[in-house]
Formats: C-alpha cells, structure tokens, sequence
C-alpha cells in the first residue's frame, strides 16, 4: 500500500523467555514462560515499534484446561488449552482456571521467568 507506514505494539506480558514452545501457534498458559520487558514507549525500533505493553494482565489464566481446578468439567475449554505447551497438560501439573480468572501458578511461574529488562 502506498505510504502505508505501519506501526506496532508488541505485547511483552509473557515473552520473557525465547523458545520455550514445543510449536510457535500455542498460546494458551505457556508453560515456562515468563513476563517480558517492562511497558514503555522507549523501543528498539521508535519509526516501527510504537511501545512494549503487557494487553493481558501477568497472571490471568489465558483459558482452561479440560477439568477446572475444582474437578468440574470446563463449559469453555479450548482445545488450544490442552497443548503439549500449556500448564496443565502434564500430569502432576495443576489445572488451569478459566480464562481471566486468577491463576495463581501461572504468576508465580512467569515472575520466576521474568526478563523485564
């Protein structure tokens, strides 16, 4: 597109660690993933890359897994969810809340992981 200059924010609120996917399209609950850099508008690239921002709060659940944390069946599990990446998906790993609910491993997983600088 003519003149078109495109610009970006980049979230970071779970990019922290490079490579920990098993495949690059899993996003649900990461596992061993960790907070990324801290939000601002001081980026590497100012003519691209417009800020760092976390869009989705550290900590919140990203989605479900198939059996919620109570031992219920989820009404809205996604099979994304059950990768081989997510937490939850392995045994003796806890399960995940549903999306946006607070999950309390996850945060202490990405502030253990955390590169914020």
């Amino acid at each position: 597109i003519p003149s078109f200059e495109p610009h970006m924010i980049i979230d970071t609120g779970r990019n922290g660690v490079a490579n920990e996917r098993v495949k690059c399209a899993d996003w649900c609950n990461i596992r061993g993933a960790g907070v990324g850099l801290v939000p601002t508008t001081a980026t590497a690239k100012p003519e691209l890359i417009d800020a760092y921002f976390w869009l989705k709060t550290p900590g919140e659940s990203d989605g479900c897994t198939e059996t919620l944390p109570s031992g219920e069946a989820c009404p809205r599990f996604d099979a994304d969810c059950g990768s081989v990446d997510s937490i939850g998906s392995q045994p003796g790993e806890p399960r995940a809340p549903e999306a946006g609910q607070w999950f309390d491993y996850q945060i202490k997983e990405l502030a253990k992981n955390a590169h914020m600088q």
